[in-house]
């Protein structure tokens, strides 16, 4: 079975079904997972998504320090 969301996963009951303890277990191995990888991408090339964050946030710094 190829559950393509949170929400279907949760919602069609595989994890509903457990015992409350193994939903704290798979929670548990969640969060460690999410602890022990690296979730910050470090690299130096600036891609397109990079420099419309960069000229949105510079363009609204302007507007809130223009007086």
């Amino acid at each position: 079975m190829r559950v393509h969301t949170v929400d279907a996963l949760y919602n069609n009951n595989i994890v509903r079904q457990l015992p409350p303890k193994e939903r704290l277990r798979l929670a548990a191995l969640i969060l460690h997972e999410i602890v022990t990888a690296p979730c910050v991408e470090e690299s130096d090339v600036w891609g397109e998504e990079d420099l419309q964050d960069l000229v949105r946030a510079s363009l609204q710094y302007a507007a809130q320090t223009k007086t």
